[in-house]
C-alpha cells in the first residue's frame, strides 16, 4: 500500500473513529481509488455510508462485502452484511429490491445460513406488521435467547415494540430497558446505537411512560450533541421523538425548530422516516392554530404513506368542521387495531364527538378506552382514563362525579410537566365548578388554564377557553345550568318533547331526562313550564316563548 492510500485510510479511521461519517466517507472513497479496499475497511466505508444516509453508496459497498464474505467462506460474517443491505433498502423505501435481496441471499447462502439469527429478523418485522404479533414475539424471544452481539439488543428492541404494540406495554418496557443497558453499559456500533435509542425512546412515548422516555431521552441527546452531524434519515428518527418530547414539557419553539430542520433535512427523501417527521410538524403547527402550514404537513406525512390521524380530525375539529373531524377519527377507528395507536383515536374520539354533542358516541369510545386499558397502571393511561370518563360525565350533567376525576388527572399531568395537558384538564375543572356555582373556582382553573396558554401560544385552546367563559357568562343567574342544560332549556321553551330534544341534540332520551332533572333541581321547580318561567325571567330563554 503506497503512502498516499495509507494517509487516506489512516484518516479515514480517524474520522469514523470520531463519528465524522461524512468526512471518513471522502476518505475511504479516496483510499479505495488508489487501492481497493481490505473486507474490514470497506465494510466500515459502508457503516459509515449508512449512517450518514448515502444510501446508494452504503448499498453498492455492502454489496462488494458481502461477495468477499461469501468468497472467502466467512458465511456467518455475510448473513450479517446481508441483513444491512436488507435494512438499508427497506429504510429508503425499496421494499421491491428489499424483499428480492433476502430471496436471493437465502439461495447464495443456503438454507441453514440463510436462518441465522440476524435473517431471522427480516421475517420477525413481516410477522408484526402483518398482525401476527405472538409470532413475531416468538422468534425475537428465540434471537435474544440464542444470540451475542449486536443482534441481542436490536432484537429486544423490536420485540419491546412488538409487545407495546400488543398492549403489553409494561412487558415491552422491560425488554426496552434491557436493550438500554447493553447500550449504556457496552457501547454499540453507529448503526445500531441509534436503533436502540429511537426504539426505545419511542417505545416509552408509545406506552406514555414519560418518565422513562424523559431519561433515555437525556441520554440520547447527549449522544447526539457530540456528533459534527445530525442529517439524514438515519439520525432523523431520533430527533422526532426528541422534538415530541420537547412538546411535550412545553417547549414549542424548541420543538417546531428541531423537526422542522428534520423535515427540511429529508426533503426529497422517500423513506417512512420522512412521513413520521412530517406527521410530528403538523401536530406542533396545529396546537400553535397554525392551520394552513398543519395541513401542509399532514399532507407531506400522507404523501410517504403516514398516518394522519387522529391529528387531522382535530385540525378539522379546531377549524370548527365537525362533521369532517368527526368523519376522520370514525373512519381511522375502522382501520387502526394496535392498542396505542387505538387510544390515540379514542382520546381525540371523545373530544370530538362531546363538542359535537354525540354523547352516545362519545360514551362508547369511553367505554373502549376503559376497556383497553384496565390491566394497564402507568400513570398517564390512569390520568388519560380519568380526563376521558370525566369529560364525559360532565357533559351528561354530572359535575359532582366528574370533578374527582378530573382531580387526578391533572395532578398526574402536573407530575409530569405536561403543561398543555395539564391545562385543558383545568379547563374541564372550570367549566365543572360553573356548573356547580363555584364561581371563585371556576375563575381560578380558567385563569391558570389561560397563562399556560399564553406562555405556550396556544390559539385554539385560548379561542376555544373565550367561547367557554362567554357562554358561561352569559348564562349568568342560571343556577349554575351547564351549556348543554341551557340547551336543553330553550328546547323545552320551544315546546319539544325529551325525545325530539334527544334527536335534535343527537343524545339518548335517558341523557336529556337526566339534564330535564338536574334542571328541575338547580332552578328549584317541578314542572317544565316552571323551568321555561324561570328561564325567560333570568334571561335564559327568550321573552315571547310562552
Amino acid at each position: 500500500m503506497d503512502a498516499v492510500t495509507t494517509a487516506h485510510l489512516a484518516r479515514a479511521r480517524e474520522l469514523h473513529h470520531a463519528s465524522r461519517w461524512a468526512e471518513a466517507c471522502t476518505e475511504y472513497a479516496a483510499a479505495d481509488a488508489e487501492e481497493p479496499l481490505c473486507v474490514e475497511d470497506l465494510q466500515a466505508f459502508a457503516e459509515a455510508a449508512q449512517v450518514s444516509a448515502r444510501g446508494d453508496e452504503a448499498v453498492a459497498l455492502l454489496h462488494r462485502v458481502f461477495e468477499q464474505r461469501v468468497s472467502a467462506d466467512e458465511l456467518e460474517d455475510a448473513a450479517q452484511v446481508a441483513f444491512w443491505l436488507w435494512w438499508v433498502l427497506l429504510n429508503t423505501n425499496e421494499v421491491v429490491q428489499a424483499s428480492g435481496w433476502l430471496k436471493q441471499t437465502s439461495r447464495i447462502l443456503g438454507p441453514e445460513l440463510a436462518g441465522s439469527l440476524w435473517l431471522r429478523i427480516p421475517e420477525a418485522m413481516f410477522q408484526a406488521a402483518t398482525g401476527n404479533r405472538s409470532r413475531a414475539g416468538e422468534l425475537l424471544r428465540a434471537i435474544v435467547d440464542e444470540g451475542q452481539g449486536e443482534v441481542v439488543p436490536w432484537a429486544l428492541c423490536m420485540w419491546g415494540q412488538t409487545l407495546i404494540e400488543d398492549g403489553r406495554l409494561e412487558d415491552g418496557l422491560d425488554r426496552l430497558e434491557e436493550a438500554m443497558a447493553i447500550l449504556r453499559n457496552q457501547g454499540l456500533s453507529p448503526r445500531v446505537t441509534p436503533w436502540i435509542y429511537c426504539a426505545a425512546v419511542r417505545g416509552c412515548c408509545v406506552a406514555r411512560d414519560f418518565a422513562r422516555a424523559r431519561d433515555w431521552n437525556r441520554s440520547m441527546a447527549r449522544w447526539l450533541d457530540s456528533l459534527s452531524s445530525v442529517g439524514g434519515a438515519y439520525l432523523g428518527n431520533c430527533r422526532i421523538y426528541r422534538s415530541r418530547l420537547m412538546s411535550l414539557n412545553g417547549a414549542w419553539p424548541d420543538a417546531v425548530d428541531e423537526i422542522a430542520a428534520v423535515c427540511a433535512d429529508l426533503d426529497g427523501y422517500t423513506g417512512w422516516v420522512c412521513g413520521h417527521a412530517f406527521y410530528q410538524l403538523g401536530e406542533v403547527r396545529r396546537l400553535r392554530g397554525e392551520w394552513d402550514a398543519a395541513e401542509g404537513a399532514y399532507r407531506r406525512a400522507a404523501e410517504h404513506g403516514c398516518p394522519t390521524q387522529p391529528g387531522l380530525a382535530l385540525l378539522r375539529l379546531g377549524e370548527g368542521e365537525l362533521d369532517a373531524a368527526s368523519a376522520g377519527v370514525r373512519r381511522a377507528l375502522t382501520e387502526v387495531a394496535a392498542t396505542p395507536d387505538r387510544l390515540d383515536l379514542l382520546k381525540a374520539a371523545v373530544t370530538i364527538y362531546l363538542e359535537q354533542g354525540d354523547i352516545e358516541a362519545a360514551r362508547v369510545a369511553v367505554t373502549e378506552f376503559e376497556e383497553l386499558t384496565e390491566d394497564l397502571t402507568m400513570p398517564v393511561i390512569d390520568a388519560e382514563r380519568c380526563a376521558v370518563r370525566g369529560a364525559l360525565s360532565l357533559s351528561e350533567g354530572d359535575p359532582v362525579g366528574a370533578l374527582p376525576l378530573l382531580r387526578r388527572a391533572v395532578a398526574t399531568w402536573q407530575d409530569q410537566d405536561a403543561p398543555h395537558e395539564r391545562a385543558q384538564v383545568n379547563v374541564l375543572i372550570g367549566q365543572a365548578c360553573r356548573a356547580l356555582a363555584d364561581q371563585d373556582g371556576a375563575r381560578l382553573e380558567f385563569s391558570a388554564a389561560r397563562e399556560t396558554f399564553e406562555r405556550l401560544g396556544a390559539r385554539p385552546d385560548l379561542a376555544r377557553l373565550d367561547r367557554i367563559i362567554a357562554a358561561t357568562d352569559a348564562g349568568a343567574g342560571t343556577s349554575g345550568l351547564t351549556p348543554r342544560e341551557i340547551e336543553v332549556l330553550c328546547l323545552i321553551a320551544r315546546g319539544k318533547a325529551n325525545r325530539a330534544i334527544a334527536n335534535e341534540l343527537h343524545l339518548s332520551e335517558r341523557t336529556v331526562h337526566r339534564h330535564v332533572s338536574n334542571i328541575f333541581t338547580k332552578l328549584d321547580v317541578d314542572s317544565r313550564t316552571a323551568a321555561v318561567a324561570y328561564g325567560i325571567r333570568h334571561g335564559i330563554v327568550e321573552r315571547g316563548t310562552l
